[in-house]
């Protein structure tokens, strides 16, 4: 009869062998739900900033008294300018450097995009109604970089009508 009481050299390259292909593919498989949770943050995070910027201006539009800018004249602008009340107050909104602000007045500029987005394209369109509220149709188009530095670009659209007459 023979003692087997320990593991050959082969049995134990085997165990050595199997252990690291399962690393590998563990680790692999952690990486790329890294990667993709790294995409889906950075995305979701432009979505939010541009929804809250565009989300503002809409509501500005609807409660102005007038649209100063663009006018039907020039129906194609990179600034909208928006008469807040009877007494001549304006907000207008605008892209400098990739960055969007608003500024009330005579105040200074506010910045109300996030720093991680560049703004590009800014646009806004005043849509012909004949006659009706005027309608403003805005494009933005920004690229975002996220913290691992993965790169993002959308546009996006949206339309709001004056409901002040």
């Amino acid at each position: 009869m023979i003692n087997n009481k320990g593991q050959t050299l082969i049995e134990t390259l085997l165990y050595v062998l199997i252990v690291a292909v399962l690393f590998v593919l563990i680790t692999s498989i952690l990486v790329d739900m890294i990667i993709t949770q790294n995409k889906v943050t950075t995305i979701a995070d432009a979505n939010d900033t541009v929804r809250i910027v565009l989300k503002e201006m809409t509501q500005n539009i609807e409660a102005g008294y007038a649209i100063t800018s663009p006018t039907s004249s020039s129906t194609n602008s990179s600034e909208l300018t928006i008469q807040t009340d009877s007494q001549g107050d304006t907000i207008s909104f605008y892209s400098s450097g990739g960055v969007i602000y608003s500024k009330y007045d005579d105040s200074s500029p506010e910045q109300i995009s996030s720093s991680n987005i560049s703004t590009y394209n800014l646009n806004f369109t005043e849509e012909s109604n004949s006659g009706l509220s005027p309608t403003i149709f805005i494009t933005l188009t920004e690229t975002n970089v996220g913290a691992t530095g993965l790169k993002t670009s959308k546009t996006y659209e949206t339309t709001a009508t004056q409901r002040r007459q």
